[in-house]
């Protein structure tokens, strides 16, 4: 997420391969206050002993600007690494690049409902990721 943790300002979005991996996907749009304070209330900042893993959140520290979309801003995007815990439910439209949104999307709402796990493998993933077998 960008922002800080009381009052997020954009969500980061990943979802879990085929194999287990956590994979970018995409950014959701600038929240509304009510959304601020509604996901405010639910993220935990990344426990100091997971982040030495490495395995719970593999992306860079900064991300890319082609992975947000952030093509009129050539800077990587700075985030806040947080516990993968949260699922929301979003509103997207079909376009994709290498398996990531191409558009920001917008949140709907949490879905404390479901698990990280329970969230369906992008569409092709069962073909491999990025042309891995």
């Amino acid at each position: 997420m960008t922002g800080n943790l009381d009052s997020p300002d954009t969500l980061l979005l990943g979802r879990y391969d085929r194999r287990g991996r956590l994979r970018y996907t995409g950014r959701t749009h600038p929240l509304g206050a009510q959304q601020r304070a509604e996901l405010g209330g639910m993220l935990s900042p990344l426990r100091p002993s997971n982040r030495r893993g490495g395995t719970v959140c593999p992306w860079p520290e900064t991300l890319p600007a082609s992975w947000s979309g952030q093509l009129d801003r050539p800077e990587p995007l700075p985030y806040v690494q947080v516990e993968l815990v949260v699922v929301v439910e979003i509103e997207a439209d079909v376009a994709f690049d290498h398996q990531r949104l191409r558009h920001r999307v917008r949140y709907i709402r949490a879905r404390p409902d479901v698990s990280t796990y329970d969230v369906p493998l992008l569409l092709g993933e069962e073909e491999g990721y990025f042309g891995e077998p």
